[in-house]
């Protein structure tokens, strides 16, 4: 069995925006499958916006199911994972790094606020239509989406004044907590068991794997280990494992022209009907109508 590379410690290496405009817009539904963006970390700071339906979201170890209207924030170095299942929901996302935010001199603004923020302070998990200033961010937010869609003259200027109200709104309703930046990060108890189980899927994914193996390496009984699972993700230990197994096929098959029956193989499926049917159950398509979607190797 060939190897596939991992990225063992979760960090996504995907660029989001470029080094002079470190900013990215993403966008998700379900109208065409179910949606899952698997377990992963990032230096830039997150904010996500769900437009309709529900939207799990799980941040180090805690699961939330957001709904219309909600603004949920993830800090540098947090473990996150999002999925839409319910038929109709729909999100956004705006990912930037907090350093493109930086004024060159210390000033005021800079050694009270930006520095605190990226040091001791962070978001908080989320901001609902309770607070008073749900509505004004949820201003902000749309805006910048209109903007960075539009790209009118000026519009990198536009995105970061956004993000400075965004920042100012949090900061004068006193929405910024401490403990929840990334030298903060990753270090609660949960925290370090998801990533030792993400670690330990990562590594042996390709191999089949029981509930009560993966409970062992946990030090946990296989009922307190799958309590857990299901709690921190809102799924089971199998359903999650498919789904990673599914998006490792996807890679090999938008990167690769081996067959779909190797690639089952490969991922960690030892039935390929069996691998067939969750396939369309997640990604709403057949292997093979999905490799030709995704522009195949030829």
């Amino acid at each position: 069995m060939s190897s596939i590379q991992n990225n063992i410690d979760l960090e996504e290496k995907k660029n989001h925006g470029t080094k002079q405009f470190p900013f990215a817009y993403y966008y998700a539904n379900t109208y065409d499958a179910p949606c899952v963006v698997s377990y992963h970390w990032h230096k830039e700071t997150e904010i996500i916006y769900v437009e309709a339906g529900e939207v799990i979201i799980t941040i180090d170890g805690s699961a939330s199911v957001g709904t219309e209207g909600e603004i949920f924030f993830v800090n540098p170095s947090q473990l996150h994972q999002v999925m839409i299942e319910e038929e109709g929901s729909r999100y956004f996302s705006l990912v930037f790094d907090m350093d493109w935010l930086d004024f060159k001199i210390s000033d005021y603004v800079q050694t009270t606020i930006l520095d605190p923020l990226k040091k001791d302070l962070g978001f908080p998990l989320n901001v609902t239509s309770a607070f008073s200033c749900h509505e004004a961010l949820v201003r902000e937010l749309r805006s910048l989406r209109q903007i960075y869609e539009m790209h009118p003259d000026n519009y990198q200027l536009m995105i970061k004044l956004n993000l400075y109200r965004i920042i100012l709104l949090m900061d004068a309703n006193k929405l910024l907590v401490p403990g929840t930046s990334h030298v903060a990060m990753g270090h609660s108890t949960s925290a370090i068991r998801i990533q030792e189980m993400m670690d330990y899927i990562t590594h042996h994914y390709q191999e089949h794997i029981t509930l009560e193996q993966a409970a062992e390496i946990m030090h946990m009984s296989p009922k307190y280990f799958s309590s857990f699972f299901s709690k921190t993700f809102l799924i089971s230990f199998a359903q999650f494992l498919n789904n990673y197994r599914i998006d490792q096929a996807c890679i090999l098959l938008k990167t690769t022209d081996m067959p779909v029956l190797e690639i089952s193989f490969e991922v960690g499926f030892e039935n390929i009907s069996y691998f067939t049917k969750k396939f369309k159950e997640l990604k709403g398509l057949t292997p093979k109508e999905y490799r030709k979607r995704t522009n195949p190797v030829k």
